[in-house]
């Protein structure tokens, strides 16, 4: 994978730990253009979107990593709670 997308997933995951969430959307839409099949990248737009209540970005995200990764767990933790609120 690209040096570059490996730096902006960690500086997206470094602004979600201190909670500046909007930078870290920023940031990993940036990444999104370098990779669109990992599901790492949207697992952390979904936590960032969570945790800012965009909750229609937030499930969108979530479906994403399921689509690329249909055994994760925690994004369907996450999209359950989503879906039921």
């Amino acid at each position: 994978m690209n040096d570059d997308y490996s730096d902006l997933i960690e500086l997206g995951g470094f602004y979600i730990l201190s909670q500046r969430y909007e930078e870290a959307i920023r940031i990993l839409r940036r990444a999104e253009k370098i990779q669109k099949t990992d599901p790492k990248l949207y697992y952390n737009l979904g936590i960032a979107y969570e945790a800012l209540n965009e909750k229609s970005d937030a499930r969108d995200a979530f479906r994403l990593v399921l689509k690329l990764s249909p055994d994760n767990k925690s994004a369907q933790e996450h999209l359950d709670r989503l879906i039921e609120e």
